[in-house]
């Protein structure tokens, strides 16, 4: 565990990204939402972009299932870049241009800007209405997803089918 104020896992390579996730911790320090705090999130520098990620809280789903991701690379062929998208284990896979993911790419701010930018995305992520919809066969659970209730756009899944079914859900309750 890193120290008050610091995000938990590896430590920045450059002073930019220092700078980028001391705008971020200052961001979430401001959050109160149960479950979330600075301790809750993990930084990834083994790669490029240097990685927040997050597991959700609340959603019913083995660790790494369903997560927060922001990438931040302070230097690239249209200068400072930010990416935040729901994802699984897998690290910056699942980007898509909309409303459900961020893409900051070239403006001009400081490291800490972006850093702020993140926190204010992951917040609202954390804000919005979640569904857990479930197919049952004998009155058991055969597969669950969660899906977010403003776009539709499933977050989660478990069970045993590679996709979701092609029947209607045989009940769906609101997470938060």
């Amino acid at each position: 565990m890193m120290a008050q104020g610091q995000l938990d896992g590896d430590p920045p390579r450059t002073p930019e990204e220092a700078k980028f996730l001391s705008g971020i911790a200052r961001g979430i320090s401001a959050w109160s939402i149960p479950d979330v705090q600075l301790g809750s999130f993990t930084v990834l520098a083994r790669m490029k972009p240097i990685v927040v990620t997050l597991n959700v809280p609340g959603i019913d789903v083995p660790r790494g299932t369903c997560t927060l991701q922001i990438g931040y690379w302070n230097e690239g062929p249209y200068g400072r870049a930010l990416e935040g998208e729901w994802g699984d284990s897998h690290v910056l896979d699942n980007h898509v241009y909309d409303g459900d993911g961020l893409t900051v790419i070239g403006l001009v701010e400081a490291p800490e800007t972006y850093g702020t930018f993140a926190a204010a995305w992951l917040l609202r992520q954390l804000q919005r209405p979640v569904e857990r919809l479930d197919w049952l066969r004998d009155e058991q659970i055969k597969e669950s997803a969660w899906r977010l209730a403003d776009s539709g756009k499933t977050i989660a899944r478990m069970g045993w089918s590679v996709r979701l079914p092609s029947k209607a859900p045989s009940r769906i309750q609101r997470v938060r």
